[in-house]
């Protein structure tokens, strides 16, 4: 495949596969818009599929741009993976670049959770994480990961999108001023790490998003899905991009918003994002914690319905977060290496005594006996 990405990009041309031919022109409205384009619903081939006509500017060199992109379109028509959008193919014609893919009847994440408001928003977050790790498997960073871009299928499926966009545009969209931000990059800038936001990597091509930055941004959608708000939702982009290179982060939600958030989430969360990205965890790590806490999920009026739900003496599975040294003096675990957190599966004691003095310390809930795994961040070691 990599002969196929220099050939490609030394001609800048697309390989004839991922060329399209839909036979009519995009008259009317535009079905959705977005910060990178407008998109059509067409027919192709007798499916819905979505043509997005990205915003290449009258000064900007097509065959650059298509150089430029060439390596990401190929590698995006060849991933398979229930939680990516296929990219059905390309059309190119004048100054405009257009790309085909599957139709997503439900919009993207953000919109979903919105007008399902009981969805187990923990499982579509799995997905999210799923299609990620697969991509850094492919070694492709998503690069523009954000709630907008997550798109949802007709089984309620999380689908990632539009990776590598933000690297195509035009080279006016690169500088951090008052003019970049109402380009699309602006919309972009809550999800990006530090090193990214940094003004000589905006002004540098040659600084790409990376699997960490990727990470970064996955814990950022964590909670954009959870809480419904964008990150630094009170800022405007500027102030949000000055507030994250002070080191500072989105607050943990509280009262309503808040619900989706335990303790053991917001640790991951705070994790994903750390300003040095070799202290970042990796999507994996993510995808494990959401899918512990997706499968004790259950509808809002149920968890309502039961105040005491927290002393139950149900053996279900959470998930906590531990400083390494007091679970080796807890339970006779040993770390391996010095990490500085490790994730534990627990179960709740049967003593409700127990269970209160627990949550008045503000100490998880531990029972020796329902340790199953313990996890070390870069390093997992399991009984």
């Amino acid at each position: 495949m990599e002969s196929l990405y220099r050939v490609c990009a030394g001609h800048s041309l697309l390989p004839r596969s991922l060329h399209i031919e839909l036979g009519d022109n995009l008259a009317g409205a535009p079905s959705r818009r977005g910060g990178f384009g407008e998109v059509w619903k067409r027919d192709y081939r007798g499916q819905q599929v979505a043509v997005k006509v990205l915003k290449v500017y009258e000064d900007s060199d097509l065959r650059k741009v298509t150089r430029r992109f060439c390596k990401e379109f190929i590698t995006w028509k060849f991933l398979r993976h229930p939680n990516v959008l296929p990219l059905l193919g390309v059309i190119m014609s004048g100054n405009q670049l257009m790309m085909v893919s599957e139709w997503m009847p439900n919009g993207n994440i953000t919109e979903f959770v919105k007008t399902h408001e009981n969805v187990n928003r923990l499982e579509l977050l799995v997905g999210v994480a799923k299609g990620l790790v697969y991509m850094h498997e492919q070694k492709m960073a998503h690069g523009d990961l954000k709630g907008v871009n997550i798109l949802i299928d007709g089984n309620a499926n999380a689908r990632l999108a539009d990776f590598g966009l933000l690297s195509i545009m035009p080279d006016n969209t690169d500088r951090l001023s008052s003019k970049s931000l109402t380009q699309p990059q602006a919309g972009t800038l809550r999800w990006m790490s530090p090193e990214l936001l940094d003004s000589k990597s905006l002004n540098n091509r040659r600084i790409r998003p990376t699997e960490s930055s990727d990470c970064y941004a996955l814990g950022m959608v964590v909670y954009e899905v959870l809480s419904g708000d964008v990150p630094f939702f009170r800022y405007g982009a500027f102030q949000a991009v000055l507030r994250v290179l002070k080191g500072k982060r989105p607050k943990r939600p509280t009262g309503a918003k808040g619900a989706w958030f335990n303790d053991d989430i917001w640790s991951v969360l705070e994790h994903c994002w750390k300003s040095t990205p070799s202290d970042r965890l990796e999507a994996t790590d993510v995808l494990l914690c959401l899918e512990k806490g997706s499968r004790s999920w259950s509808p809002p009026h149920a968890m309502d319905s039961d105040s005491s739900a927290e002393d139950s003496t149900d053996e279900s599975m959470s998930y906590a977060s531990f400083d390494a040294a007091s679970l080796e003096s807890s339970t006779g675990f040993s770390s391996v290496g010095k990490p500085s957190i490790v994730l534990v599966v627990v179960g709740a004691q049967k003593n409700p005594k127990a269970n209160s003095e627990a949550r008045e310390s503000h100490q998880p809930v531990v029972s020796r006996r329902v340790i199953e795994e313990v996890c070390i961040f870069g390093q997992r070691k399991c009984r």
